[in-house]
Order: structure tokens, then sequence, then C-alpha cells
């Protein structure tokens, strides 16, 4: 199998690219590749590129772009995962999954029963991993993009970044009249755009469930089981897909040398 690497700029055929040293040491150490093997760049733009690695000497990796495919958009619905943070390194495993489900973006946020705090200091290096993360399940999924995490939000913001004429759902164990499935109705393909907010191991507070119903929200529940977060949250995503038409056949892609 060609490996997948993500490359976030454009190339052109006959392009001469250096890869960082992360990637250089899983293409020679891990791949056990080679000058002359052949991967698969992608930008997160919609463009894939056929590479031949021309060097693997020192730190970094050399690669020569041979073809350039534009991949088609992915097809309805856009999906965004609003996350409370959950304690320890679950939203890493949430994050990875996320990005293999589809997501679009994933917006990690504090709430009021939240129980990690995140040193100011140590925001950006958790970004930096995070999105790391996402890249490297992007590359394995074969996704063509890669979910945006713009940072960590307090929750009173996230309400306000879903988008105008997207579904708004926040999950709710004390929700005890509608489920998702109810809510979606017999419309759900005609959903083109989902805004989920799934909160932490505490619930969310009676105070913030008003504020999200006052900011367009409809609370929903997951059924009569207590799942845990990275269970939920990864249950939203799959249903969301499987009912809204996103498990769909593979696409072909575009040549364009």
């Amino acid at each position: 199998m060609i490996p997948r690497i993500y490359f976030p700029r454009t190339a052109e055929p006959g392009e001469s690219l250096e890869l960082p040293a992360d990637q250089s040491h899983y293409l020679r150490n891990v791949l056990r590749l080679k000058a002359g093997d052949a991967a698969t760049l992608f930008d997160g733009r919609g463009f894939e590129y056929s590479a031949v690695i021309t060097g693997l000497g020192g730190r970094k990796a050399h690669m020569r772009v041979t073809t350039k495919n534009r991949i088609p958009v992915e097809p309805a619905p856009k999906i965004t995962l609003a996350q409370a943070l959950p304690k320890g390194t679950k939203l890493e495993w949430i994050i990875q999954k996320a990005t293999e489900m589809g997501a679009t973006g994933i917006l990690p946020f504090t709430s009021a029963r939240s129980i990690p705090k995140i040193q100011e200091s140590k925001i950006e290096q958790k970004l930096i991993r995070w999105r790391k993360i996402a890249a490297e399940a992007a590359e394995q999924c074969g996704r063509s993009d890669v979910p945006e995490i713009p940072g960590i939000l307090p929750f009173e913001r996230i309400l306000g970044r879903a988008a105008a004429g997207s579904l708004k759902v926040i999950f709710w164990e004390a929700e005890s009249e509608r489920s998702l499935r109810q809510i979606l109705g017999e419309n759900a393909f005609g959903v083109k755009e989902v805004f989920a907010v799934v909160g932490p191991e505490g619930g969310f507070a009676p105070a913030e469930i008003d504020r999200a119903r006052a900011a367009g929200f409809v609370t929903a529940s997951l059924g009569g089981r207590v799942l845990r977060v990275d269970t939920a949250a990864l249950a939203v995503l799959a249903i969301l897909q499987y009912t809204l038409g996103g498990l769909t056949e593979p696409k072909e892609t575009e040549s364009k040398t």
C-alpha cells in the first residue's frame, strides 16, 4: 500500500519538495522506504499528489511530484463536533476517531463541570499535538482534508460558532422526550450542516442548557444508557453520518498531470 502524507501546501508536477524531520523519520524508520519508492501527498485543500522519494538523508525527506490529482469535495453533511474537555488523554482518541468519521471541525471547550484545567502556557503545545493526531488520522483513512481544531474556547463562545442555517444539537442526559432520530425526522437528507455539542463527564449545568436553548440549540438524548464521553462522541458522529447519507461509496479522483 502506498503511504499517504499530509503536506499542507500546493505543489505542481515536477516540483521537488522537502518534508520535515518527523515525516522523514516515519518514511525511513517506520515504513522502511528508500529512494525511488512512491508516496501520496495531500494538501488538505482538495488535491493529492503522486510523488517519488528522491532522498532520505539526514533529518529531511526529499520528494519529486509526478502527478497532481483534484479530489472531489466531500459530500454533505458537514458536521462540527464541539467536545467538552474530558479527563486524561480521551480527547486524543476522540480527535482520531472523529477525523475517521468525517467531522469537518473539532472544537474543544471548557464548561462549568469540566474537570481538566489546562495551563495557558501549555495550550499551544496541546493544539499542536491534537492537530498532528488529526492529520495522521486523515492520512490513514484516506481523507482529502483535515478537520479544523481552532483552539480551546469557553462554552459561551462555542454556542456562537454554529453556522447560520445549521442544525444545532446539544446532547443532554436529562433529555427524555427527543432522540437525535426524532430531531432529524423524515427530512434528514435535507440537512447539510450539523453543529453537535457533547458535554463533559459531569454533564451540563442547567444554566448552560438554558443558554444553549436561547441560542437556538435543541436538546437531544442518545438513549437510556449513560455513555462515556468518548463513546458518546463517536455514537453521535456515526448516527449523523449514517442518517444523513455521509457514509458513501468511494469517489474517483480527477488526474491533472
